[in-house]
């Protein structure tokens, strides 16, 4: 038996772990990378940076002020030229709480320093109106070429409101949200497909907001630091809440809940070019209190990889440096490369395998009672494709921290469900025109540098094995599905 079978039958042996050990699979020396407490205390000092940039701003009007500028669509007041004026005008912008809902029927611009409260109103796009409702007047396109040197904007706050969508199902992407209503093509804001979008932007605050019935992204951002987003609440959303692309850096979420379609957070630091518009790495970043309240895609998405300008330039979208601590109601953390959909035997789209690390999951409660995803692969715990965990990674990292987890498993059932999965994924399925074709990536490598688990509390009927690392041989018979997954170092204590 292979060193690392031994290592993962040995955490399988037991479920409570109350003494003290240690497995070390080979000698490794690492990087010093910061601890959670000073993660904790990055986000901190952001916080309090980017609160005192907002205390400076002192010039308020009310949206009620405007009322002159508001204009009559189909019978119905619509306040878009509004609060658009008021929001070019003053610092402070008040939409006065009412029972009467603040039609919106097209995009509204921040600019830099400015702040939107909107405690007990409500602000809807228009029925018709595809576009998004909220931006920052600076927000820029990175799908062919880096933004980092573009004009930014900084120090904007939307606080309070209710933020409603007019559909109610997910329009899929470049239906909804948005950037414009012409031709949709890359180099026009291609990837963006959402209700409120920040990019190129600094010192962000929402606080206290309701998105309802978003069609697309609740809120998408990118290219931004000192981003600070608590106390919201999803009400029937249908696909992603928090969707963050790539190049973010001190980022916290805290008191985030309620029903969303798809993800309730993702840090994409890559992504399909459908659904975003920056691309690189993703660092120091706190997301707690976390909670998805019934029916929806109970999952949170983890997303780095290698992304290929259209010059050829390449940039690795790292995530590092990560705390989720505090989530319940998500079956899965998802840090594996997926590219499209392809035809077995034919070339996937060009992909190279994220990296990071220095990964911190904490007080997290997990009922593992099915896969994720429910392909007859792991519902049928097919022997070699079937494999799936509450935590599941497909990428070079340097470390992974789990501390104080709850873990229901339901091993009676599926018992192929781990704890965590390091490497490779493969589901085949038939297509339309009833070809193979590939829903994940089983051509990938990967190495995790050091596993450290503290104080896991493993309930129900346990697996034989917590922690599993995948290894394909020509999976699919096409000579390019065979990868492996790698754990150099797994530390258990109490």
């Amino acid at each position: 038996m292979r060193r690392r079978d031994v290592l993962c039958a040995l955490l399988g042996a037991a479920t409570t772990f109350s003494s003290f050990a240690v497995f070390v699979a080979s000698s490794i020396t690492y990087a010093a990378e910061p601890t959670a407490a000073e993660i904790e205390s990055a986000i901190i000092a952001s916080a309090a940076e980017t609160a005192a940039l907002q205390a400076k701003l002192s010039d308020r009007v009310s949206l009620a002020d405007y009322a002159p500028k508001v204009t009559v669509v189909n019978g119905t007041n619509v306040w878009t030229a509004a609060l658009q004026q008021a929001i070019d005008e003053h610092e402070i912008v008040v939409i006065p709480a009412r029972q009467a809902t603040y039609y919106i029927d097209g995009t509204v611009r921040i600019p830099s320093n400015r702040r939107i409260e909107a405690e007990g109103a409500t602000i809807a796009l228009l029925p018709g109106t595809d576009v998004v409702m909220l931006r920052n007047e600076k927000a820029a396109d990175g799908t062919l070429a880096p933004t980092h040197q573009n004009p930014r904007d900084d120090n904007i706050a939307i606080i309070g409101g209710r933020w409603e969508d007019w559909r109610r199902a997910r329009a899929g992407y470049g239906r909804s949200g948005r950037w414009d209503m012409s031709e949709r093509k890359l180099g026009n804001y291609y990837g963006v497909s959402t209700l409120m979008l920040f990019i190129c932007c600094d010192h962000i605050t929402l606080k206290g907001v309701t998105f309802a019935h978003a069609s697309a992204f609740a809120y998408q951002g990118g290219n931004s630091s000192d981003v600070h987003l608590t106390d919201t609440v999803f009400d029937r959303c249908t696909a992603d809440g928090y969707h963050l692309n790539g190049n973010l850096s001190r980022v916290h979420i805290r008191n985030a809940r309620g029903q969303v379609g798809d993800d309730l957070v993702a840090l994409n630091a890559y992504d399909w070019l459908n659904s975003s518009v920056t691309f690189g790495p993703q660092k120091t970043i706190l997301c707690e209190d976390l909670e998805l309240v019934g029916p929806g895609y109970p999952a949170i998405r983890i997303l780095p990889a290698t992304y290929r300008y259209k010059d050829g330039t390449e940039v690795d979208c790292a995530i590092s440096d990560v705390i989720f601590r505090r989530v319940k109601g998500i079956k899965c953390f998802k840090m594996y490369l997926q590219t499209p959909n392809y035809a077995v035997g034919t070339e996937p789209e060009w992909s190279k395998i994220g990296s990071g690390g220095n990964l911190h999951f904490e007080d997290i409660e997990i009922d593992l009672d099915r896969p994720i995803d429910l392909f007859e692969a792991y519902t049928g715990s097919d022997p070699v494709r079937g494999h799936f965990g509450a935590f599941e990674f497909g990428a070079n990292l340097t470390s992974i921290h789990f501390k104080n987890l709850k873990v229901k498993f339901h091993a009676d059932r599926y018992p192929l469900s781990h704890l965590a999965v390091v490497g490779p994924k493969s589901v085949r399925l038939t297509g339309r025109k009833a070809e193979p074709r590939e829903v994940f990536d089983p051509y990938v490598n990967c190495r995790v540098g050091k596993v450290v688990v503290e104080n896991l509390e493993a309930t129900g009927v346990v697996p034989a094995k917590l922690v599993h690392a995948t290894v394909f041989d020509d999976v699919n018979g096409d000579g390019r599905s065979s990868g492996r997954g790698e754990i150099a170092d797994i530390r258990i204590s109490k």
